[in-house]
């Protein structure tokens, strides 16, 4: 059973996670309670060994070992490959449960557009979503062992009611030798479904060919996350990763054993106190092993372990909400005005002990920020627009041979300064003709707008 604490975790308070650490079913006491004792059962032995047993001799012979695996022991990349590893079974058991199947949108399409209270329309109400969850059904089989326990057989789903005699009978012709070989049927419950659309359209329960394209579009989306199911179970992540991780921390605390002993004064110049109980060692072997664990749960969700998803459960609630939608065609309320129509102001009521709770509505985080109000309205193009940019530079020669640093430059600065350009404007050319003999050629003649001189001419 799938293990849920979001009550208890509801309020944010000093003692919430402590209080987590109480529970025993889904924790990770119970997950790595076994893998504890065995390796302080282990350390135990070796510890005394080491103290009783030994002669001088071996002991300074067993601690040059200690010594050795202690300065040794980071070259095992633990903590690397097991966030690595755990990152990409969040993902996968993520997607896995994105896909599982609720039955809520099929149930809700099919009676919203296959219309009638007949008993015929709400026969192929019910059948299309039945066939759905019996596509659900014959996946779970194959990948959940919940499933498989509750319907060993295909009779047993005759016997609960998801199929009907013909209907396995017609499931079972389907065998062939390829198919028997292949061993996947999982598509035709799924065909049924969509073969109901289409008899629903030509009977006149679905009225428009478009309700039925949205109908069998829903259904289709539905065999698709299935068929994700299916893929993900086929192929798992490959085998040498989980290996590699098993490999890993097992050999780590292989090692650990030995290196973490103590070594006893009298060889050793050192102010450690010799205790019997490993302290930080124990703790090391919670936190590496629980998260070991952690990547067992959650790597196939589809198992029996107290946090896997509940298959079972999920069938039960589908095909539950999915007929009980299925047997309530278009009925809604009647249309009427709401009790807020005639009102200009809602008045928003709570509870008596709610009212008192403070509510914090949305405002934008620069809302409230104290800008200069004394400002005018008076609004200016940007000093690195293109105008003022040509304005600077028209009384600038670009002809000279000053060379232009393109990296201390703008955007904008930069790709100005690729052309030579000056700005010329009227008052620019009035006064150069009052001071300046122009000589100009005979066919050239200044850019004008409707006779007079055009602002901004370049050339």
């Amino acid at each position: 059973m799938t293990i849920n604490y979001n009550k208890e975790i509801m309020n944010s308070h000093p003692w919430t996670f402590f209080l987590l650490l109480f529970k025993w079913k889904g924790s990770i006491w119970k997950a790595v309670y076994l893998e504890t004792i065995i390796f302080l059962i282990v350390y135990g032995i070796i510890s005394a060994i080491y103290k009783t047993v030994l002669a001088d001799s071996n002991q300074q012979t067993f601690e040059s070992l200690i010594r050795f695996f202690d300065k040794r022991l980071e070259y095992i990349p633990v903590e690397l490959i097991l966030g690595f590893f755990v990152t990409t079974v969040v993902n996968r058991w993520t997607k896995l449960y994105q896909t599982i199947g609720f039955i809520d949108n099929i149930g809700l399409i099919a009676n919203c557009y296959v219309r009638g209270n007949s008993e015929k329309a709400r026969i192929y109400r019910r059948n299309m979503i039945r066939y759905c969850e019996l596509c659900q059904i014959l996946v779970f089989r194959d990948i959940s062992m919940r499933t498989r326990r509750r319907f060993p057989t295909l009779e047993t789903l005759v016997a609960s009611g998801f199929m009907t005699k013909e209907e396995l009978q017609l499931y079972n012709s389907y065998n062939t030798e390829n198919n028997i070989r292949l061993g996947t049927k999982y598509w035709i419950p799924a065909n049924w479904a969509l073969c109901m659309t289409y008899q629903a359209r030509k009977d006149g329960f679905i009225e428009s060919d478009y309700f039925k394209a949205q109908m069998e579009a829903e259904i289709r989306t539905w065999r698709t996350n299935i068929e994700w199911l299916c893929n993900y179970d086929w192929v798992p992540l490959p085998l040498m990763y989980p290996q590699l991780v098993c490999l890993v921390v097992n050999l780590y605390f292989m090692i650990a054993v030995i290196s973490r002993q103590l070594i006893t004064p009298k060889h050793e110049m050192s102010n450690e106190i010799d205790i019997y109980f490993p302290v930080m060692t124990f703790l090391q072997f919670i936190f590496y092993m629980g998260w070991v664990k952690v990547i067992e749960v959650m790597l196939n969700p589809f198992g029996e372990d107290d946090d896997d998803f509940e298959t079972n459960a999920l069938i039960d609630r589908n095909i539950t909400m999915g007929l009980m939608i299925a047997d309530n065609p278009m009925t809604t309320p009647e249309v009427r005005k709401d009790q807020f129509f005639d009102s200009g102001d809602v008045q928003l009521l709570y509870s008596e002990e709610s009212s008192h709770i403070p509510n914090h509505h949305y405002h934008g985080s620069a809302s409230n920020a104290k800008i200069n109000e004394t400002v005018n309205n008076v609004m200016i193009p940007h000093s690195q627009s293109d105008a003022n940019i040509r304005r600077n530079m028209s009384v600038k020669s670009m002809d000279s041979d000053k060379e232009v640093n393109f990296f201390s430059m703008s955007h904008d600065d930069a790709r100005i300064r690729k052309f030579k350009e000056i700005n010329i404007d009227h008052d620019f050319m009035k006064r150069l003709e009052e001071h300046v003999d122009l000589k100009m050629p005979n066919d050239w003649k200044m850019p004008t707008e409707n006779g007079n001189l055009r602002n901004g001419t370049r050339f």
